[in-house]
């Protein structure tokens, strides 16, 4: 797909040097940022092609009451957190801020809440939602155990998330527009459940949708996948 920037969540230090080593194989184009989050030392990290964009500035913080201070809150069983990347496009000047984050499964309090604090931090860093991509793990999933609940209300329940609705109130439109179709696969050709994984800009945003948005459930046809998830893809342009 090419793409200029990715968003990953979970990624452990060996796993995110070995993506960047696949993706500088043919040319050394590649750069990634985002801090450690918990006591896995897992990374919401994100990619960028350092040819086309400048790293203007990056920071961590967590969803808890401190966002500052790592920690879990609200009864999630691992700290959980977003990094922020403020970039520059080379050529044209153009500004690009990321939030990747990642909230809790399966504590839907800790979902509800962490909403507040991305949207407070977006306020704090001076961020208007307009000039704001949001990406990420929602984990907008109702049941902690897959199979209890039917597939269908599982996915009504998926798409009426507290953590959901909370982005739409706050001006955010899901860059996906080709209905509820699964990220999550669990390692199997077909996803189950709600979509969970989102690229976010606001209804008023300086970013328009230019050509092709997907969910991409690739796998090599011998049962690998690169992730549990599939991966959610949007082409977008500056639009100002």
């Amino acid at each position: 797909m090419q793409p200029t920037m990715i968003g990953t969540q979970e990624g452990s230090p060996l796993q995110l040097q070995e993506i960047l080593d696949d993706l500088n194989e043919s040319s050394q184009l590649w750069s990634w940022v985002g801090e450690e989050l918990n006591e896995y030392r897992i990374i919401n990290a994100i990619f960028y092609r350092h040819d086309i964009l400048s790293l203007v500035s990056t920071r961590t913080f967590w969803f808890n009451e401190h966002p500052t201070t790592i920690g879990a809150a609200w009864g999630a069983k691992h700290s959980r957190g977003c990094t922020r990347g403020q970039f520059e496009h080379r050529t044209t000047k153009q500004p690009f801020i990321i939030y990747n984050i990642h909230i809790d499964y399966p504590s839907q309090e800790a979902r509800h809440h962490s909403i507040p604090v991305l949207l407070s931090q977006i306020k704090e860093n001076g961020d208007h939602n307009d000039k704001v991509i949001v990406t990420g793990d929602f984990n907008n999933w109702p049941e902690e155990i897959e199979g209890v609940t039917p597939i269908d209300e599982l996915i009504r329940l998926g798409q009426k998330a507290s953590e959901i609705e909370q982005m739409k109130e706050a001006g955010f439109i899901d860059t996906y527009q080709h209905g509820e179709t699964p990220t999550f696969n669990g390692f199997r050709a077909v996803g189950y459940g709600p979509k969970i994984d989102f690229i976010w800009i606001s209804s008023n945003s300086v970013y328009r949708v230019e050509g092709e948005t997907k969910v991409d459930d690739y796998h090599d046809g011998d049962g690998f996948f690169p992730s549990d998830h599939f991966p959610v893809y949007a082409d977008l342009i500056y639009a100002q």
